[in-house]
């Protein structure tokens, strides 16, 4: 049996369509990607902050220091898979010189931007970003289960004396009971990556979150970025 021509060309418009709609979406999806800022010689030095609690002792040190991270060459990482050198120095003030402290791993594989250290696979973000998701940064490792979402989504942001256009803001974990605080944020800005990161992981008292028994603190805070 013939198909009319008018059918034929309806259908054909249809098809034409769907291809449209499809390349949109993937063009924008991998757009997202360079919020991980996985870019070969792209380096971040950030100021960070260390504090220590145990109340029995009378304990409540801090401790200042500079990391420098650093997208280094493509290596095979412990999966198999072609990922980036994750590097990381720390500032010697004796001899004023980088030190390489560790190197990790990063891999933006699927819909996932991944980061290895010490064989702990972590996903950093997820995609499409998008308010509505939520996973689990520990699901390839042994680490406690998290739900983590995106809080803040493409928006501007004025730090540490630079004007980002667009940035995301993850939530990775937060609990609260009456002798636990656990609350960690992280912020990255599009084209450089990880811009701030903020961490506790504390035993309290009766719900004060200023009234702490045991625990630590991490604060990183994004001075100077760009290629090397």
């Amino acid at each position: 049996m013939k198909i009319p021509l008018l059918i034929l060309v309806f259908l054909f418009c249809i098809s034409s369509c769907k291809k449209t709609i499809e390349t949109k979406e993937s063009t924008n999806f991998q757009d997202e990607f360079a919020y991980f800022g996985l870019f070969k010689g792209k380096f971040i030095e950030y100021d960070v902050t260390h504090i220590v609690h145990d109340d029995e002792v009378d304990i409540h040190d801090t401790t200042s220091f500079r990391i420098k991270t650093v997208i280094g060459d493509t290596i095979t990482d412990n999966e198999g898979r072609k990922a980036f050198k994750y590097i990381r120095l720390i500032w010697n003030n004796a001899n004023d010189t980088w030190q390489i402290k560790d190197v990790w791993t990063a891999i933006i594989n699927d819909n996932n931007a991944e980061l290895t250290e010490e064989n702990q696979r972590t996903v950093k973000l997820t995609f499409p970003i998008n308010k509505n998701v939520f996973w689990n940064p520990n699901k390839f490792s042994n680490l406690p289960l998290e739900n983590a979402t995106y809080l803040q989504i493409n928006m501007p942001l004025n730090y540490s004396n630079y004007n980002f256009d667009s940035t995301i803001t993850i939530l990775q974990n937060k609990y609260f009971t009456m002798v636990d605080y656990k609350l960690q944020t992280e912020t990255y800005a599009k084209n450089v990556g990880l811009i701030s990161k903020y961490f506790k992981n504390l035993r309290i008292k009766n719900f004060d979150t200023l009234q702490i028994k045991k625990g630590e603190e991490w604060y990183y805070s994004m001075t100077k970025f760009g290629l090397e």
